[in-house]
């Protein structure tokens, strides 16, 4: 059987097995509902057997070669397949993305390109037929190499949570000349725990907006070597989602990223409502034992306001308030960017980043107390 010469349009047809065994679902379903996605294999297998199948997963694997050397070797047992070919980013041509192979009694093997999982679904197969497979396909596992800076955005989908992993521009900076001289040596614990493997613990990063939170949590992101999970603010009730713990276990020894966390850490007396528990465990209770996660909250209220289970010896890894730069470092910073502005009080980053953007003008002090004369 040959994948290029498959004709694509008998993967939107149905054929009269599938139909036969949708009756307890609606066809429809069998489809994800992201634009980067084709078929979901749980409900493909549902179609395809009626029956709730047993899974097992192989992740970081070379879903090109396994999936060229599984078509060669299995070619006189597959009885169906469905794939979905797409352009990745920044590809010129379309590439294989999910395919599944129907095949022995009751076997859906599913090879992920982009995510570079491969995923055995079955009931009635025996396991040590699947077993003899995922024997050679490990053979084309692959080192996880983080090559270059990305982030990984979690997204909800009708079928639950999923990430997407997005390229980031690593910021051409130096933490020296971007915040005040306390910083250095809390930043310097940051890296040295966020480095850490199978560690856990909590970074809270507050102050003002344009004072460089988002600006330092990149730079973090595009220098440390571990996978990073971003919590977008329209998701964060996900916090107290039980199908969010999927992700984190497929994501383990990882950084839980959450910006705008107001919502999410506020004091549970001021706000019953509020996912700190979810936070804790993540963190710093049973869950962080099998997950060692470590997240990263940022936001913008008083500290005060924060709920104070989260400061606790031992759960805190660091806190940190970002304020103006001071006057003297902000000029410094102001003349390496080649600005010729004279800086005579404190700045936001964001002030200073952006003193030839429209709109922006620097305003001199001016003395607190005094009087203007006038000629009559």
């Amino acid at each position: 059987m040959n994948l290029h010469s498959y004709d694509f349009t008998k993967c939107l047809s149905t054929d009269s097995k599938t139909i036969k065994n949708t009756s307890k679902i609606s066809i429809g379903e069998i489809f994800t509902d992201h634009a980067t996605g084709y078929l979901n294999e749980l409900t493909l297998f549902l179609a395809h057997f009626n029956s709730i199948p047993n899974c097992i997963h192989e992740t970081d694997i070379d879903c090109v070669l396994a999936n060229k050397w599984f078509a060669q070797n299995y070619k006189s047992q597959i009885t169906d397949f469905h794939y979905n070919k797409r352009y990745f980013p920044k590809s010129k041509t379309v590439e294989y993305d999910d395919i599944f192979y129907i095949l022995f009694e009751d076997l859906l093997v599913n090879f992920d390109t982009n995510l570079r999982r491969v995923r055995f679904l079955f009931r009635k197969t025996d396991v040590a037929q699947i077993n003899i497979i995922i024997e050679s396909i490990k053979k084309f596992k692959v080192k996880k190499v983080k090559q270059k800076p990305e982030i990984c955005l979690l997204v909800e989908t009708k079928n639950g949570f999923d990430t997407l992993a997005f390229p980031i521009k690593k910021p051409r900076m130096h933490v020296e000349d971007n915040y005040n001289d306390d910083f250095k040596e809390i930043h310097q614990n940051i890296v040295k725990r966020l480095s850490a493997k199978n560690d856990k613990g909590l970074v809270l990063l507050h102050g003002k907006p344009g004072t460089g939170k988002t600006y330092y949590i990149r730079y973090l992101i595009s220098i440390l070597k571990k996978n990073v999970i971003f919590l977008p603010p329209n998701l964060s009730g996900a916090m107290t989602n039980p199908n969010l713990m999927m992700i984190l276990i497929e994501n383990a020894n990882s950084i839980f990223v959450i910006e705008d966390a107001e919502n999410i850490i506020i004091d549970r007396e001021k706000d019953g409502r509020s996912p700190v528990s979810a936070l804790l465990n993540i963190s710093d209770g049973l869950l962080s034992d099998c997950l060692n996660i470590q997240v990263i909250c940022s936001f913008n209220t008083d500290i005060s306001k924060i709920d104070s289970a989260l400061m606790r010896k031992g759960r805190l890894i660091a806190k940190y308030e970002f304020k103006e730069l001071a006057t003297e470092k902000a000029q410094a910073l102001s003349d390496k960017l080649s600005f010729t502005t004279t800086i005579c009080k404190p700045m936001t980053l964001t002030e200073i980043y952006n003193q030839n953007e429209p709109g922006f003008e620097y305003k001199k002090q001016r003395n607190p107390i005094g009087f203007t004369s006038r000629n009559n």
